[in-house]
């Protein structure tokens, strides 16, 4: 799909099977020189075991950088827009000083592979 994406739109995407509620929230769009435009997400509804989580899971991603193909490749449909930003500051600061220094990239893979990449970090 090609989508136009700017701030505050949420989107549904190509969710993993038992997290078909969940949805992203344009937070922040970065231009790079190198990288082009770096979309940043927030993925609501999310289902991710987590023993340190209050509830025993993880429903929210705060912050997730993509390159804005790949996002590309994994929205669906334009839900609409957020009334205000969800919370993702401290994460989107925590990359940008990583990215400045050449520490940290922009996501290439499908929204679905990421969340099961942080499942998987939560899990070790």
């Amino acid at each position: 799909m090609k989508a136009d994406f700017s701030v505050g739109q949420v989107w549904k995407y190509k969710a993993r099977p038992h997290e078909g509620e969940s949805q992203i929230t344009i937070v922040a769009i970065d231009s790079d020189d190198d990288f082009g435009r770096i979309v940043h997400i927030y993925v609501a509804d999310v289902d991710i075991p987590n023993s340190k989580a209050p509830e025993g899971k993880t429903s929210f991603i705060g912050h997730l950088p993509y390159l804005e193909a790949a996002l590309q490749e994994s929205v669906t449909e334009l839900v609409g827009t957020a009334d205000s930003l969800p919370d993702f500051e401290d994460g989107y600061q925590l990359w940008k000083k990583a990215f400045e220094a050449g520490e940290a990239g922009a996501f290439e893979v499908a929204v679905a592979e990421a969340i099961k990449g942080v499942e998987e970090n939560i899990a070790s």
